[in-house]
């Protein structure tokens, strides 16, 4: 992975656990930014890590931290791979046992006991299941970029993650998984989801307003601003426009050149040679047509979509 890329996700995956109040050391960065480019190899650097951590007290301030330096560098290697398409359920289950398989028994299993946040209550664990199935299919119906712009894919993604942190699908680390489950759906639509394009503080508010108010908008303003195009699509070269003059000129007034042979071509001219020239010139016209048509299209779909979107701001 080249270094850019690598320091795009290790910032982003670092916000998202500082908006759970998760503080990540320096030294932990530079290891983790040495994984991301294949410098250093993570399970050999977790293994002591992961000896210390079953011999230390779970109520501990060195548990604490050796969890969220576990966390940290499982959420990385989450973040650098890609989810399979379309996603499932499953796919959310087997992402939260990647990050919290080592500190969590009941990791990539559905939240069974009642959960709150902030005196808020998440859905009823019954419902967990079917809810996050629901949920999941339904996000596979969003378009991709570049045929989706990136304030629409904004709105979608917003409706559906105001969903998931409602829904709280885990006991432990719901809003982490929540967080890097985007990213991957992000990045397997065309899109980069930067969260370190934000403050964390924004994150968790928005995603309480979310809960508490059921109100999507901050949400909406914190994904809008985070997100950007990834996919790099060749698109087909527009077609030049000319004026009406010109196309007149270029059917009906050949060039200079071909005017000073005229006769000489007349005397070779064949009443098979007409037809097809007419024909040719009858197919241009027709193409002409149609390309003012589209154009006259594009303008007016242009024109719509930008009166959507205002109206909807207001």
């Amino acid at each position: 992975m080249e270094l850019h890329e690598a320091n795009k996700i290790l910032r982003a995956v670092k916000t998202a656990m500082a908006a759970d109040g998760r503080k990540i050391p320096s030294a932990a960065e530079t290891d983790g930014l040495m994984m991301l480019i294949g410098k250093l190899d993570a399970d050999k650097y977790l293994a002591p890590k992961l000896k210390h951590l079953r011999a230390s007290a779970p109520s501990s301030a060195a548990y604490e931290r050796l969890c969220n330096n576990i966390i940290f560098f499982r959420a990385l290697r989450a973040a650098q791979k890609s989810i399979a398409d379309p996603v499932t359920a499953i796919s959310v289950m087997l992402l939260h046992k990647s990050i919290f398989g080592d500190v969590d028994p009941d990791a990539g299993k559905p939240r069974t006991v009642d959960a709150y946040t902030n005196g808020n209550a998440h859905t009823d664990p019954k419902y967990i299941a079917g809810s996050l199935k629901a949920i999941v299919t339904k996000m596979n119906g969003i378009g991709s970029s570049p045929q989706t712009a990136k304030d629409d894919f904004a709105g979608y993604l917003s409706h559906y993650m105001r969903e998931l942190v409602i829904l709280h699908p885990f006991d432990r680390g719901s809003e982490l998984t929540v967080r890097i489950f985007c990213m991957l759906f992000c990045k397997l639509k065309g899109f980069g989801l930067g969260y370190h394009r934000t403050a964390p503080s924004a994150i968790s508010s928005a995603e309480l307003a979310a809960l508490a108010a059921d109100d999507v908008t901050p949400l909406y303003k914190m994904l809008a601003s985070c997100l950007s195009y990834e996919t790099k699509t060749a698109l087909a070269p527009r077609p030049t426009v000319r004026t009406r003059r010109e196309l007149t000129q270029e059917l009906c007034r050949p060039p200079r050149a071909e005017r000073t042979d005229r006769q000489s071509q007349a005397r070779d001219e064949t009443p098979h040679n007409t037809k097809k020239r007419v024909a040719d010139d009858e197919v241009l016209r027709r193409a002409i047509r149609l390309q003012q048509k589209i154009s006259r299209l594009n303008d007016q779909l242009n024109e719509d979509r930008k009166s959507t979107r205002l109206n909807s701001s207001h």
